[in-house]
């Protein structure tokens, strides 16, 4: 997994050793799954992670060397047979790019860089590392940047970044602008400003957990959520429900016209959790239908077992099968007894990691 390599790409830079570090980024000719996977080696010969084991790895063992001693980023491009492409469990035959970055211990830049990766990791928080690729064309050393919600930029390239609330909106560098508003900043990927090509990779806990409803439950599990890495987002539709003195850890409170259209505008994705604790039976089979529609990878419902049988009743009288409504978690949370509001919230919030856990294992 990315957090366990990072944490332990730090532990080997505080040891003050030169690091190799390789980088897929892109495949053609193959699945997505291999864009963003890492490996590092030393001049021991220790290695951390895999881009894939064979001929790859072992020509990137051949030239650590020399490698190291360029002091500079590298592209290595390769083009795999079929049976080269089966090893890395891709499809077909294909090509791969790997970026490899040299770090030196007395690149203080680059150390200050991962270190406050490593701390973003441990601490269930999340940021963006953005990597200038090299090119034959421009006469450059690559360099990187690493950028938190907390509007913190560090590494070897500070370049200018308007924020919208807490996800960045623009970068602005000497050749042009980046409009991070265009680009899905959950995904690794490589991407192109004039001359120039960045991969941008996410680091940390990426997820948001959408809480449908801030009645008293839902004042006792956003600081929950949020303590534990999640993105939090309250909606209701009533305004002082959702102040600031009732939700002050949140990211973002949203205060909806009504709950018929509670997820209209949102991007609801594979990374997120949508709990639903309103304050009536109504209003919960309003948003738990919109949220059976969206592409959630969590949906979970709070209720008593009657309320549960009303509620999911009146969705398969509306037309949604039973197939659909299996996906729902609800009774929601892990059944340790919970019975007070706090109770409540830590049993959700426990199954929101075992899920979590579980996707990305």
């Amino acid at each position: 997994m990315k957090k366990e390599f990072f944490v332990s790409l730090f532990e080997l830079l505080e040891k003050k050793q030169p690091v190799l570090l390789a980088t897929i980024i892109s495949q053609h000719g193959s699945s997505p799954r291999g864009t963003g996977a890492h490996m590092a080696l030393t001049t021991d010969g220790h290695q951390i992670g895999t881009i894939g084991g064979g001929r790859l790895e072992a020509i990137l063992q051949e030239r650590f060397e020399a490698l190291i001693a360029s002091k500079t980023a590298t592209i290595l491009n390769f083009t795999l047979s079929e049976s080269e492409a089966a090893n890395l469990e891709m499809i077909c035959g294909g090509s791969i790019s790997i970026l490899v970055d040299p770090i030196l211990p007395e690149n203080i830049e680059l150390f200050n860089l991962y270190e406050r990766i490593y701390q973003t990791i441990v601490t269930q928080k999340q940021g963006w590392l953005l990597s200038q690729l090299p090119s034959n064309d421009v006469d450059f050393t690559p360099q990187k940047c690493f950028i938190t919600p907390e509007k913190e930029i560090s590494g070897s390239w500070l370049p200018e970044v308007a924020f919208k609330e807490r996800i960045p909106d623009k970068l602005n560098f000497q050749e042009g602008e980046i409009q991070f508003s265009t680009i899905d900043l959950k995904s690794a990927q490589m991407i192109t400003v004039g001359q120039h090509m960045f991969f941008l990779e996410p680091i940390g806990q990426h997820s948001t957990v959408y809480i449908v409803g801030a009645g008293h439950i839902a004042q006792k599990l956003a600081p929950l959520t949020t303590m534990v890495g999640f993105q939090t987002i309250v909606l209701d539709d009533r305004e002082d429900f959702i102040s600031l003195d009732r939700f002050p850890a949140v990211d973002k409170s949203i205060l909806l016209e009504d709950f018929e259209h509670v997820f209209q505008n949102l991007l609801i994705d594979s990374q997120s959790y949508v709990v639903v604790v309103t304050r009536g039976h109504q209003f919960d089979k309003y948003a738990l239908k919109q949220a059976l529609e969206t592409n959630a990878t969590y949906i979970g419902m709070i209720g008593s077992r009657r309320k549960i049988k009303l509620t999911f009743e009146a969705l398969l009288s509306d037309g949604v099968s039973e197939e659909v409504l299996s996906q729902v978690h609800s009774p929601i949370g892990l059944n340790i007894g919970a019975e007070t509001p706090e109770e409540i919230a830590i049993s959700i919030v426990a199954e929101l990691i075992q899920h979590r856990a579980q996707a990305s294992s």
